[in-house]
């Protein structure tokens, strides 16, 4: 059960609460939302359940072992974590094996990158090999990408580790996370 602020209706109370003490009005129960289907891109293989108790994401407990998804209306993600994970200042990049992703402000992960004009349109290019392996590719632009504060070279590409930091253009820094898939941990 979901209950919610009939002021605030984003904000989330606990299930033994029954006053929103920031606008001193009574809480609205409303029905739980259905978990959004999300369809998978052509060609990728499905996340495994993941045997965690928490969501890798966010740290929300999950107190049944047959929950796939995260608890927390927020956040909502697979308990599985992805095999690459890339926070950046606006959005994050996750990837599964045998996936690759263009960064840059068009394209999917565009938004994340709206708040820098001197990042490219099509900026780097991100992946995880289907053995688990990640790398970023920059692509040709004239503000740089790169790696650990060093600048790479056009269209060569390198490994990327756990605790990397990924820059494109100026300011547009992304910490890098893997999972090991099989610990759920990072690596």
């Amino acid at each position: 059960m979901t209950k919610r602020c009939p002021v605030d209706p984003d904000e989330v109370f606990e299930d033994a609460e029954t006053l929103c003490r920031a606008h001193i009005r009574p809480l609205v129960v409303v029905a739980d939302e259905p978990e959004p289907v999300v369809a998978a891109p052509a060609g990728a293989q499905p996340r495994e359940p993941w045997s965690l108790d928490a969501c890798w994401h966010c740290g929300t407990p999950s107190p049944h072992p047959d929950n796939r998804s995260c608890l927390r209306p927020d956040c909502r993600r697979a308990l599985t974590p992805p095999a690459l994970h890339v926070r950046f200042r606006d959005g994050e990049v996750e990837l599964d094996p045998g996936e690759r992703a263009e960064l840059g402000r068009h394209g999917p992960h565009g938004r994340a990158f709206r708040g820098f004009p001197n990042v490219s349109r099509r900026h780097a290019v991100v992946g995880v090999d289907p053995d688990g392996r990640a790398w970023i590719e920059p692509l040709p632009t004239p503000n740089g990408t790169f790696l650990n504060g060093v600048e790479l070279p056009e269209s060569v590409g390198r490994t990327l580790l756990s605790g990397d930091t990924v820059r494109l253009a100026l300011h547009a820094e992304g910490a890098v996370t893997l999972y090991d898939r099989t610990t759920g941990g990072p690596r």
